[in-house]
């Protein structure tokens, strides 16, 4: 055998051990007792409109743009077989290129007979439970989806603790109903010490919940509130309270819900509306978010009263997987005094091509 025959036999031997080795680090195989799997979605956006207005902030393009939407989730599941106690993680990678943080949701949970306690950075009950137009709404979410949600003042649902560190709990369900609590110490979340004084403080959210049927209708059913501490403003604390249902009618999905709160002094009440319908693949909503009363809300400098949005919303099932969604909407920021007075309202759009995977 000649020297050149001799070195390409040598290196076509490493080049497929490299592949072995490249093939055995991508693996994805059980971790002791738990079963790992790999799960999560990417979506690509394109959306413009009078984002400025909607946004109260003369900064922000109108233009048409991209952008996307990409996540990779971890799941660890397991089950002990002489308690029958389930257990395990969820660790949600955000995965797009700008993005600043690591991870979205991380927790461990424990579930049994006894309900179900979650520990680490997850939703607590008032945003996990709290029912309204946005639970049937199609598209990205409607008024609760991407892009077309924002206006200056929210009516989609309650102010809540999103996703920093807490404790939650909800029992099982009994004839239908079931109660969930949670407990967030700090504002702050991820693996950091809470700074003196970082509002708010002591987050306790509560909700109660219903699904079954009434009259041979389904309903699915809530009634929420939290309560928490502000240490840097005079008003210190923060309260809301919030219910709705939706109803399953004809092969209608109908919603509302209804909150009140308050947050350093910043009182609003708000009245959210949906209605959906399925057509195989294809599903449409229209959904609506209403600000009734407020009281001190400013944003960037602008006094508002009663934000409004409205929002129609359609998205269909292409092949497994891959859903085309979109949403269009006509919001009115109600401006009493402030830059935007005279130009407060307008349109924005949406269409996003999903892969779940």
């Amino acid at each position: 055998m000649t020297s050149r025959k001799i070195l390409l036999a040598s290196t076509a031997l490493i080049g497929a051990l490299a592949v072995t080795d490249v093939a055995r680090a991508a693996t994805v195989s059980p971790g002791g007792a738990l079963d790992l799997t790999l799960t999560g979605f990417m979506g690509f956006r394109a959306h413009g409109g009078d984002l400025d207005n909607a946004r109260l902030d003369a900064d922000v393009a109108n233009g048409l743009d991209f952008s996307n939407d990409t996540e990779v989730h971890v799941v660890a599941r397991g089950r002990h077989d002489a308690s029958g106690i389930e257990y395990g993680a969820t660790v949600e990678f955000e995965a797009d290129t700008n993005s600043t943080n690591n991870t979205d949701e991380t927790w461990i949970f424990i579930r049994g007979g006894f309900g179900e306690f979650r520990f680490g950075d997850e939703d607590g009950p008032v945003d996990n439970s709290y029912v309204g137009g946005r639970t049937v709404a199609a598209g990205t979410g409607g008024i609760d989806g991407s892009i077309v949600d924002a206006v200056a003042v929210s009516a989609v649902a309650p102010f809540n603790s999103g996703d920093d560190t807490k404790i939650r709990y909800y029992t099982p369900s009994f004839g239908g109903f079931s109660v969930g609590a949670s407990y967030t110490p700090n504002a702050q979340g991820g693996d950091q010490l809470a700074l003196k004084n970082v509002d708010p403080q002591d987050f306790f959210e509560g909700a109660l919940v219903y699904e079954g049927e009434v009259a041979g209708v389904g309903l699915l059913a809530s009634a929420v509130g939290g309560y928490c501490r502000l240490e840097q403003v005079a008003d210190d604390d923060c309260w809301n309270w919030g219910a709705g249902g939706v109803v399953n009618l004809f092969g209608f999905q109908i919603g509302a819900g209804y909150f009140k709160e308050n947050f350093a002094g910043q009182e609003k009440d708000a009245l959210n509306l949906g209605v959906a319908y399925g057509f195989g693949p294809l599903n449409v909503s229209l959904t609506y978010g209403w600000v009734l009363d407020s009281d001190d809300l400013v944003v960037n400098g602008n006094e508002v009263d009663e934000p409004k949005n409205l929002v129609l919303s359609a998205d269909i099932a292409l092949m497994p997987g891959l859903v085309l969604a979109g949403d269009v909407g006509y919001f009115d920021n109600d401006v009493k005094n402030g830059p935007f007075e005279d130009d407060d309202d307008g349109w924005q759009a949406v269409t996003r091509l999903r892969l779940a995977f």
